[in-house]
């Protein structure tokens, strides 16, 4: 019974309705896991930035955003020094700089299902969807 305790202890929580309901309920559920490292390839970060702001950098930003980008990955990373001048170097760029926000929004607020993240993560532990059979071992059912 240990096993479904996160489960038993979610189930309590949601919205009242049918059995079905709540199981596409919990089953929608999603957890936030800590911020992993945004190691990227250069090109990935080229590839999110509009062309027409690319050209517009004069020479000695272009000099500093090839600084950035050196190397086979890069460490995009909230925090890092190659995130702050990408940033800095585009500036009132707002595609840009949106489009490269989408590109590391993963790392930053990686999300999984509410029943795949453990319960140390505030997830349910289980090792897939929750279903009829979990609710009957569960006794909830």
């Amino acid at each position: 019974m240990a096993y479904y305790d996160a489960l038993v202890s979610r189930w309590a929580t949601l919205t009242p309705g049918t059995t079905a309901q709540k199981l596409a309920q919990i089953n929608s559920l999603t957890v936030t896991l800590p911020a992993k490292p945004a190691i990227l390839a250069p090109s990935a970060i080229l590839n999110a930035c509009v062309f027409a702001d690319l050209a517009a950098l004069t020479a000695l930003q272009l000099q500093q955003l090839t600084a950035l980008l050196s190397g086979s990955t890069v460490d995009a990373s909230a925090g890092t020094n190659i995130r702050l001048g990408i940033q800095t170097l585009f500036s009132g760029k707002t595609t840009t700089l949106n489009q490269l926000a989408a590109l590391v929004a993963p790392y930053d607020s990686p999300t999984c299902p509410w029943w795949q993240a453990t319960v140390a993560q505030g997830g349910g532990g289980l090792s897939s969807a929750v279903s009829q059979g979990d609710l009957t071992a569960a006794g909830l059912s």
